[in-house]
């Protein structure tokens, strides 16, 4: 409680992202408007509900509204160690509630304003009842009840949520595959009917602007793999070295069941059809990130918990933990001069009426959060490059097209063409991490107004920005 509680709150008050600043807007307005918005994205409604109401209770500062997924975090440290404690012990739950609330993934989502620490809290839950059918056979309407309602929240939260349900059914398949087959099918086909009924219809329309919003994701490679085996680790892979050794030096075990299945082979089976699932959607049809992992973070914990049941020690946890602590205090990010909220407060204090401010990449939507915030408005005509941007302000699209130069070097003419019918002072161009992109539109403004080197700011530290360059 006390270490996920400080990982869910250590330096929680930074400035928001984009994300987080669409899941606020999102989720404050009315539940029409609300869904309205979700459909024209990508995201079921459950986290959004609830963060509705959160907002209404608590408002919308940083750590308040983060403070939802820290909680979700911390519920799901307390239910992992419980799934842990049921299959092997309260020693080894330890180890597996260390591996999982010290995972940079875990930590990532606990701060982060978005889904995914419900979508995991979910995902612990439904593979805990699930357990109870498939390791301990069951007969419980409690428990299939329960089952059920975990399951049909998990549809509603991430469509990630579904990996896992397959990795449940494939694994049943193949490890019990005449034993209560056709009543476990029927209990998951349940768990999909208020899905099917509410969203699907729905889902047909997301797909369809999916090819935009995850024009981002791309195809996994060696880079996206090691990325994975980072987050869901972190300071633990530190000790695996000693771990495997320890290891391989004492036999194997199992967990009691009717057919004497190891579980290290079950929980292996679960976590490998839960990641390679979207993996391999992705070579075809790119739609995986490390973030959708989250839903095989507690497999992962679970598994390592198991390896080193024989050879637990205390000081184990205790090292993962320090060494967790080190490292964030060394590199978590840090309110920066260059954070959205700082280059709000920049451009609140210095820009002038009739002053252009031009936003590439994802930049407006957390900027103009701060800016509404400040004490003095200024009337400053704001726009996005390309502009299609603010049509979408939660995902940038398919700028990075190459059929798309010659439009986007027609609207980089015109808008400078515009600013100088105009006559605005200067501008305020704030550089994004598409530079082929900005170029286009940073060689029309350098042909036509001068650059104020000692007005502009270096952002090397930002999230979606580098750079801010003044012209007149």
């Amino acid at each position: 409680m006390v270490c996920s509680s400080f990982f869910s709150f250590y330096h929680s008050n930074t400035a928001y992202n984009t994300d987080e600043v669409w899941s606020i807007k999102t989720a404050d307005l009315s539940y029409s408007s609300e869904l309205t918005v979700l459909r024209a994205d990508v995201h079921p409604p459950l986290y959004f509900a609830l963060l509705h109401f959160w907002i209404k209770a608590f408002g919308t500062s940083e750590r308040t509204v983060r403070g939802i997924s820290g909680l979700f975090y911390i519920l799901s440290t307390l239910a992992l160690f419980g799934l842990g404690r049921e299959l092997y012990g309260t020693r080894t739950a330890v180890l597996c509630a260390v591996v999982y609330l010290s995972s940079p993934l875990a930590i990532l989502t606990a701060q982060f304003a978005r889904m995914y620490a419900l979508l995991s809290l979910l995902s612990i839950l439904s593979t805990w009842l699930y357990l109870q059918f498939s390791l301990k056979p069951r007969d419980s309407r409690t428990l299939i009840s329960l089952y059920v309602v975990v399951n049909v929240l998990g549809t509603l939260t991430h469509i990630g949520f579904f990996f896992l349900l397959f990795a449940q059914v494939s694994t049943q398949f193949i490890f019990y595959r005449h034993a209560r087959m056709k009543r476990f099918l029927i209990t998951v086909g349940l768990s999909l009917v208020p899905y099917l009924l509410l969203w699907a219809p729905i889902l047909v329309g997301q797909i369809a602007n999916a090819r935009e919003g995850a024009a981002w994701v791309k195809k996994p490679g060696l880079s996206m793999l090691g990325d994975l085996l980072f987050q869901f680790g972190g300071a633990f892979w530190l000790v695996v070295p000693l771990l495997l050794y320890l290891r391989w030096r004492t036999p194997s075990d199992s967990f009691g069941t009717s057919k004497k299945i190891p579980i290290t082979n079950f929980l292996l089976c679960l976590l490998a059809i839960t990641l390679f699932t979207p993996l391999l959607i992705s070579l075809a049809k790119p739609i995986f990130n490390v973030r959708l992992a989250i839903v095989g973070l507690h497999l992962f914990a679970l598994t390592i918990g198991l390896a080193a049941k024989r050879v637990f020690n205390y000081l184990l946890p205790f090292a993962v933990i320090v060494l967790t602590v080190t490292f964030m205090v060394m590199v978590h990010p840090v309110s920066t001069a260059c954070d959205n909220r700082e280059i709000a407060k920049h451009l609140s204090q210095t820009a002038k009426d009739d002053d252009v401010v031009i936003y590439t990449s994802l930049t407006r939507l957390p900027i103009d959060f701060y800016l509404a915030q400040t004490p003095t408005q200024k009337k400053i005509f704001e726009t996005s490059f390309p502009a299609e941007i603010d049509q979408h302000p939660g995902y940038e699209g398919r700028i990075n097209d190459p059929n798309r130069k010659a439009a986007l070097e027609r609207e980089a003419q015109q808008l400078v063409e515009k600013i100088t019918r105009m006559q605005f002072e200067r501008i305020f161009f704030i550089h994004g991490f598409q530079p082929e992109i900005d170029g286009i539109l940073e060689q029309k403004l350098r042909e036509t107004f001068e650059l104020l080197p000692s007005q502009g700011a270096q952002c090397s530290e930002a999230t979606y920005f580098k750079e801010v360059s003044v012209y007149r």
